[in-house]
């Protein structure tokens, strides 16, 4: 990757969190109970500032599963020093979560077809289909954070 792709991918996270109230939390990579904390930890925040219910239980479930791929799939995962830092930001009519990880040179985010029998693999079609938007992005100074934005039109109190 060259300094201007750094460049532009550190630019595209700032751009996202611009002007947004943000709170984060640093998770253990090597720890399986790390998708289910994440996931409370993300619902429980949202709940202080009244976000409703329903917006919740898409929170809860695309939080799990985008934790879950990166315990799973991203070099975060298994590793004892390994961090999985979850971002929450409310403003601008949008709730926006980022998962940041080590990311991983052979597994990288993105939508694969799932036939009935497969136990996993629906995922990120579930981001995509409940989100706002979507994407992911990769520095090697920071790692690879996937991100999804849920339309809330209230302001944080």
């Amino acid at each position: 990757m060259s300094r201007e792709d750094v460049y532009s991918a550190a630019e595209a996270m700032f751009l996202r969190w611009d002007g947004l109230r943000i709170d984060t939390r640093n998770f253990d990579g090597s720890d399986e109970r790390t998708p289910g904390l994440a996931r409370r930890w993300a619902v429980d925040l949202l709940s202080a500032l009244a976000v409703p219910s329903e917006l919740l239980d898409t929170v809860e479930l695309l939080v799990s599963e985008v934790v879950t791929n990166s315990f799973l799939y991203s070099d975060s995962g298994g590793d004892p020093d390994g961090l999985i830092t979850v971002g929450v930001g409310v403003g601008r009519g949008v709730i926006h979560v980022e998962v940041i990880d080590a990311g991983s040179l052979v597994n990288v985010p993105a939508m694969r077809p799932a036939k009935d029998e497969d136990l996993g693999g629906r995922g990120l079609a579930l981001v995509h289909q409940l989100s706002k938007g979507w994407g992911t992005d990769y520095a090697p100074e920071i790692g690879r954070a996937l991100w999804f934005h849920l339309a809330w039109d209230q302001a944080p109190p």
